[in-house]
């Protein structure tokens, strides 16, 4: 079975301030493990290793958390850091987590580890920037641009950057940022406010990739 390095996103579950549901990206990468499965001292010791490797723990608590223990797969994902203390996935899993029970705070924390790990790891900006809406609106519109800058493809960035910036009273910004979102992909047309789909050119061709 191949590795999967989450198993939700908020990019995915929560929903938009205009109340539609978008993806984030999948990771591309996959995570660090141990290229012998084998530890020194055991080597030393001839002992076979009896730890389960990050990557396998990493897959159980992936279906834990898709089955929706979030207990126990909070723990096993404690479990890869205790291995692996910079594995973006386990705490981007975290963040998720937390969030995911209204702990913004831990979220925000968690996220930002991911980040310590890989500064450009585009579902944990992402999500760090939807839990920001609210508490920080300036720090989270900073975000979705980095979030577009990485990846100018980004439709749902751009969707919610236009909303945080008409909400600030920038109509321009948003104007340009809902033109963006719905160039990107014509299905988010219904998501953008009433004032600003007047203009707004959707393309033919198929959505892409949020």
């Amino acid at each position: 079975m191949s590795t999967r390095q989450i198993f939700g996103s908020l990019a995915c579950g929560a929903v938009l301030l205009t109340g539609v549901t978008a993806c984030s990206e999948e990771p591309a990468d996959k995570p660090k493990t141990s290229s012998s499965g084998s530890s020194n001292s055991d080597k030393a010791n001839g002992a076979p290793n009896t730890e389960t490797p990050p990557a396998e723990l990493l897959n159980l608590g992936v279906e834990q958390g898709q089955a929706g223990d979030f207990d126990a797969a909070k723990a096993t994902f404690e479990k890869v850091l205790a291995a692996e203390a910079s594995n973006k996935f386990a705490w981007f899993n975290l963040g998720f987590i937390a969030h995911s029970r209204n702990q913004s705070d831990e979220a925000v924390s968690n996220y930002d580890k991911a980040l310590e790990a890989d500064a450009n790891y585009k579902p944990a900006l992402y999500n760090k920037a939807i839990a920001l809406e609210s508490k920080a609106p300036t720090t989270s519109m900073d975000i979705y641009r980095r979030v577009v800058s990485i990846d100018d493809k980004s439709s749902t960035a751009y969707l919610r950057l236009g909303i945080l910036l008409s909400q600030s009273g920038d109509d321009k910004g948003a104007r340009d940022a809902f033109r963006a979102a719905v160039r990107l992909d014509s299905g988010l047309t219904s998501a953008v406010p009433a004032k600003y789909r007047a203009g707004l050119t959707t393309p033919s061709s198929a959505p892409a990739d949020r």
